[in-house]
């Protein structure tokens, strides 16, 4: 993982996906995680029928965003293409305080990793 510089523009940052995933029939994005990190839990597990993975799914606007990570756009392009999903009454900051959220929760949890742009 890049070491972000702290002085930086956080707009400025790309974030790129760091962890599987795949769609539903509805076009909806849904993250594969790893139920298990120890060996032998896994093994526990997999004897009584759990997954290996659990599912997250996201909505349109999690969708949206999550194929817009794609290690090539800033986050200020995709709040720009974001800005023509919201609703009449979001203005532009709200757009942005949501999605830097929406991102931070990801790279919180090491679904997207970040790198300078």
């Amino acid at each position: 993982m890049t070491k972000i510089d702290k002085k930086g523009n956080f707009l400025d940052l790309v974030p790129e996906r760091n962890c599987q995933w795949d769609k539903t029939g509805d076009g909806r994005v849904y993250l594969l995680v790893p139920r298990f990190k120890n060996q032998w839990m896994k093994k526990i597990a997999l004897k009584l029928g759990k997954s290996e993975t659990v599912k997250i799914h996201f909505d349109d606007r999690g969708t949206a965003v999550w194929e817009l990570i794609d290690g090539s756009h800033t986050v200020e392009q995709i709040g720009k293409l974001m800005e023509k999903d919201k609703n009449k009454d979001e203005t532009m900051d709200k757009v942005y305080g949501r999605l830097t959220e929406f991102l931070t929760i990801l790279s919180r949890n090491r679904f997207i990793q970040f790198k300078n742009y």
